[in-house]
């Protein structure tokens, strides 16, 4: 199977390469116009089913990238802000899909969307996520095909850039690295729960012009900032130990 490489002056893979920088904070400004532009739905009895399953499916999100995370190897799937790739992940979830995190930023948002319950909202946002994707994959496969060839034209033959393919699933030749998770992924999982705090609050005001679970919010919000904090001493403390 003949895979296409696009030229590095090709427009799709500037693009790519811009937003490749920006990956981490072009969901802030999309989400900022969710809230400015929509307004949440009441589904009377379906509203707790919308809370929990779009809690549950950005739950869902956040595991596929913690699985990604875990079983990558060193020097790839980090948060710099250019393309690197010391290795090729071919192995774990890596197997089944050529783009495992950003499946799971798109089921994790899409999650946080459906808490929202407004589905203009949900496409919206949508939208411009999946193009912004498409562009990145583009530049990111557009560097790997420069860096390692044969080998990684062979890995897209078989392995889908999106849509599973659990039949080629093969197990992951590095350990599962439960401390990189903890100090990687631990902005992703703040994001996703305050973001929900702040959707049930946004949506209760909305609905019912009161938040009547204030004290429970507030709460919670005051856990999770309280645990990304120790995580991030932790993290500091742990690079100046080495």
């Amino acid at each position: 199977m003949t895979i296409k490489r696009p030229e590095n002056n090709n427009w799709k893979i500037k693009t790519g390469q811009f937003l490749f920088k920006f990956r981490s904070f072009t969901p802030l400004p999309l989400m900022a116009a969710v809230f400015l532009f929509f307004r949440p739905h009441s589904y009377g009895s379906v509203d707790s089913f919308l809370i929990w399953g779009g809690l549950g499916l950005s739950l869902i999100g956040e595991f596929i990238r913690v699985m990604a995370v875990g079983f990558a190897h060193t020097g790839t799937s980090g948060r710099e802000n250019y393309l690197r790739a010391d290795d090729l992940n071919r192995t774990g979830i890596y197997s089944i899909v050529r783009n495992p995190l950003y499946i799971g930023n798109v089921l994790m948002f899409s999650g946080l969307l459906i808490v929202f319950a407004n589905w203009w909202a949900l496409l919206f946002f949508n939208l411009f996520l999946i193009t912004q994707y498409h562009f990145i994959i583009l530049s990111e496969e557009n560097y790997l095909h420069q860096k390692y060839g044969d080998s990684f034209a062979d890995y897209c033959a078989t392995v889908n850039r999106v849509f599973p393919i659990f039949k080629e699933y093969r197990k992951p030749v590095v350990p599962f690295d439960r401390r990189k998770v903890f100090f990687k992924e631990n902005d992703s999982i703040f994001n996703m729960l305050m973001m929900f705090i702040i959707i049930l609050a946004f949506r209760e005001k909305s609905i019912a012009n009161v938040i009547p679970h204030t004290a429970q919010l507030l709460i919670a919000a005051a856990l999770l900032i309280a645990a990304y904090i120790i995580i991030k001493i932790l993290k500091k403390a742990t690079v100046k130990s080495r």
